[in-house]
């Protein structure tokens, strides 16, 4: 994993990425402080709307993050040991220590290479297509973005495809013949899967579904193939193994939010536009734009899906469990996050939302890369093979064009109304739209949509935006080619 380190360490970003991630580093610093979970109010009231961010707990008039504490817990690392090597965190809103938070994100990228790697151990015995998923899945995907962006992507990442792998170790143990229970490799899967599946629920609560969807496969693994005979023989121990951790987890969760929002069944996304995470937005705009949109397909910002649906006979057809466990979660999540007005997950790159489960999914383009090296000889094998690795390569390429640039490149680029130009940035990748501000960067109306622009704002807008945009293109968003003095004061701010 040190070539995975390196290539983090080398792309480090020059600034935070802005919003949501304020909020919990907030509540990590006065985790640190003062052993609390509320914020400041006098600063929670001044950043963003009401409950926007911060939310008022109506018992106690105390706010909070409307994030989940697990969101503070991750951030808590290099936060602590910037206080620990005397550097101030004290003042509210105050950015931390971005070299140390790249440091912990370039420890984490390394920490889910390894797991990808380990994962794929169980699909391919060629070292070289296990690296080829790996490199693929890190850097030829939008999930290199939130590698490098300070948010919770990346460890969501890491949670679940742990708490694939401790799952279908347990699914295979509980569909073999024999006697009903667990051995010790079995137990640890298992406690694997609830500790990562608590710890996701801690982070986003829309994870909860995990846990009926781990129980309700667990429970067919058991009762494939079994009499009723030997059900009745069931230990009592398994059945309690399997249902009371996520009992807990539930507690816990909702322990947590009375705590936090003032009642167990608050999430803290109650006070700021409830309606936009309520499940009442039509199903279809989700699924198209999940599945086919320019800005938001998985198939374009994870082209080894495209890879893997073709190697998914074959996967499904030597891993049938595995397969069932992936498909069953992914159409669960896929329904009810398609169904969200806020699908989107806007001021993002891809499909952040379902960002969590795509590693895995990806996972039958191993057999896909197996296939195809054992028919190499054939031209139709050949014409795969170059196919894949032109795609890969070309989404790579696109990745390094958005991550030149800062977070939110597309969002500050995007202007006016007009048929042109909605058509031109929303019927893109994003990543094609940084590759042309990145090729014009030294004389913008050279850009595709510039003509438009000209025609549908004002001279003095117009001069504005110019500054702006090539102000941002000048900058960049690499730590290391930051001026010197840029690059200390982003590190252990004064009081």
């Amino acid at each position: 994993m040190l070539g995975i380190s390196a290539v983090n360490l080398l792309w480090m970003p020059g600034e935070f990425l802005a919003g949501d991630p304020g909020a919990w580093r907030e509540e990590t610093r006065s985790l640190l402080l003062r052993g609390e979970l509320n914020v400041p109010a006098e600063y929670a009231k001044g950043f963003g709307e009401p409950g926007q961010y911060y939310v008022r707990n109506e018992r106690n008039n105390l706010y909070y993050s409307k994030y989940g504490v697990g969101n503070a817990l991750f951030a808590l690392p290099p936060m602590w040991l910037q206080q620990a090597v005397g550097g101030d965190i004290s003042v509210p809103g105050r950015l931390p220590s971005l070299v140390l938070f790249n440091l912990w994100y370039v420890a984490l990228g390394a920490v889910l290479g390894g797991l990808l790697y380990a994962l794929s151990a169980a699909y391919s015995r060629r070292v070289g297509v296990r690296a080829l998923y790996v490199v693929a899945v890190m850097y030829g995907t939008s999930l290199w973005y939130y590698q490098r962006a300070q948010s919770s992507e990346l460890y969501q990442v890491i949670l679940f495809s742990a708490f694939f792998l401790g799952l279908v170790h347990l699914l295979r143990s509980l569909g073999e013949r024999g006697p009903l229970g667990l051995d010790r490799q079995a137990a640890l899967s298992l406690a694997a899967v609830w500790l990562c599946a608590g710890l996701l629920v801690l982070t986003r609560v829309v994870y909860g579904l995990l846990l009926p969807i781990a129980v309700l496969l667990a429970a067919h693994a058991i009762v494939r193939g079994r009499s009723w005979r030997e059900l009745r023989a069931c230990p009592p121990a398994l059945v309690a193994t399997l249902l009371i951790p996520p009992a807990l987890i539930v507690a816990l969760a909702a322990l947590l939010n009375h705590l936090k929002f003032g009642a167990p069944w608050l999430t803290g996304y109650h006070q700021w536009r409830p309606e936009l995470t309520s499940p009442v937005g039509r199903l279809s705009d989700g699924l198209w734009g999940f599945l086919f949109s320019p800005r938001f397909s998985i198939f374009l910002y994870f082209p080894l899906l495209a890879f893997a649906l073709a190697g998914w006979k074959r996967f499904r057809g030597r891993y049938r469990t595995d397969a069932t466990a992936m498909l069953a979660i992914f159409v669960v999540f896929l329904l009810l996050l398609s169904a969200l007005p806020s699908w989107a997950g806007e001021w993002a790159y891809g499909p952040r939302y379902l960002l969590f489960i795509l590693p895995v999914l990806s996972l039958p383009f191993l057999a896909f890369a197996d296939h195809v090296l054992d028919r190499l000889g054939t031209w139709r094998a050949r014409a795969w093979a170059l196919v894949a690795l032109a795609s890969l390569g070309y989404s790579a390429y696109l990745q390094v064009q958005v991550n030149r640039l800062p977070f939110f490149m597309y969002y500050y680029a995007r202007a006016g109304n007009s048929p042109e130009l909605i058509s031109y940035f929303f019927e893109h990748h994003v990543g094609v739209i940084c590759d042309d501000l990145n090729r014009h960067r030294a004389n913008l109306e050279d850009l595709p949509f510039f003509a438009d622009l000209r025609r549908e704002i004002s001279p003095e807008s117009l001069r504005d935006y110019r500054a702006v945009i090539g102000s941002m293109l000048g900058r960049g968003n690499l730590y290391w080619t930051l001026p010197p003095e840029a690059r200390r004061s982003l590190q252990f701010p004064a009081p």
